[in-house]
């Protein structure tokens, strides 16, 4: 009875329990005993020219795997890739999307849909060690301009800077690339771009709300992610805030800040920002949505209080 050899168990393993009929080829099973091992139930097939353990779940990641290891021409893209990076503000479409060479001719699998193009560079390409080709952060955040909202842009952008280590100036040079006018979705991209608030990306919707109501608002100098060394606790970071009047805005949407290690880590840290005359508002989950437009008054008139303290400092 034909079986397959313990390097294909351990590449089916590392690939999300999927591999091309080339490489279980090349890990010593027959051409012939991968059709026989198929009619046994050993493998099932998952699209043509890669087979899944059956074993493992079939999944998105499964599937990724699947299209990249049968089409190594083929990257995952779009929302999928958006997805895997664990962005969000994303389409519910679970079709996988990937990008494909103009003259390829890639699956005809109805859960694909494939974008063909050549403008793809290197650096717009990451290959996973499980298998999966997929376009970078810069580059998936530039491809959903095509169908987000400005609004839903914007915070894929913020997200793709807070937990990519890239910087604007990454996604700008990505659109920059793409630039024409039958890519009318790359100057929105480099619009939603220009409008950010500094400093680093906002690690959260909320976050990103509250900066632009406030810097829209009027309020000026804001910055995102602001590091600060705090005497007795060590360095810190704010969500927002104005460095000039030493004024910083915590985001308290994360269930830790409700939990009582999460209420009393906050205030230390708050004293600890006190005691070198910095002020520290903070904003609950609470105060969203329909509560925003409240929240920013309230938050304006701190800043117009901190403002005026300060101003009254300098001059006595």
């Amino acid at each position: 009875m034909p079986h397959l050899t313990s390097q294909a168990h351990s590449l089916l393993a590392s690939q999300h329990g999927v591999a091309s009929i080339e490489q279980l080829v090349g890990c010593g099973v027959a051409l012939h005993d991968v059709r026989r091992i198929q009619q046994q139930g050993g493998l099932e097939l998952v699209i043509r020219g890669a087979y899944r353990s059956p074993s493992v779940p079939l999944t998105e990641l499964t599937r990724c795997a699947a299209v990249c290891v049968a089409h190594p021409q083929l990257a995952i893209a779009g929302p999928t890739a958006g997805r895997l990076w664990g962005l969000r503000r994303l389409p519910r479409d679970r079709r996988v999307h990937v990008l494909a060479p103009p003259a390829s001719h890639p699956t005809t699998a109805p859960w694909v849909v494939a974008y063909r193009t050549a403008d793809v560079h290197d650096r717009d390409i990451v290959q996973r060690p499980d298998g999966i080709r997929l376009t970078s952060r810069p580059r998936t955040a530039f491809d959903l301009a095509r169908t987000l909202s400005p609004l839903d842009l914007r915070s894929v952008i913020e997200l793709a800077i807070a937990e990519g280590h890239h910087t604007a100036d990454d996604m700008v040079a990505v659109a920059i690339d793409w630039l024409s006018p039958r890519r009318r979705w790359a100057r929105t991209f480099l619009e939603q771009v220009e409008r950010r608030v500094g400093g680093g990306g906002a690690e959260s919707h909320h976050e990103l709300l509250l900066a632009e109501a406030l810097a829209s608002s009027g309020v000026r100098g804001l910055v995102r992610q602001h590091r600060l060394e705090l005497p007795g606790y060590g360095r810190a970071r704010f969500d927002l805030a104005v460095p000039d009047l030493r004024w910083a805005i915590e985001v308290d949407v994360h269930p830790s800040h409700r939990e009582p290690a999460g209420i009393a880590a906050d205030a230390r840290r708050d004293r600890a920002a006190r005691s070198i005359d910095w002020t520290v508002s903070r904003v609950p989950e609470a105060g969203f949505g329909a509560a925003l437009p409240s929240t920013v008054t309230d938050l304006l008139e701190s800043h117009r209080s901190r403002r005026n303290q300060l101003a009254m400092r300098r001059a006595s």
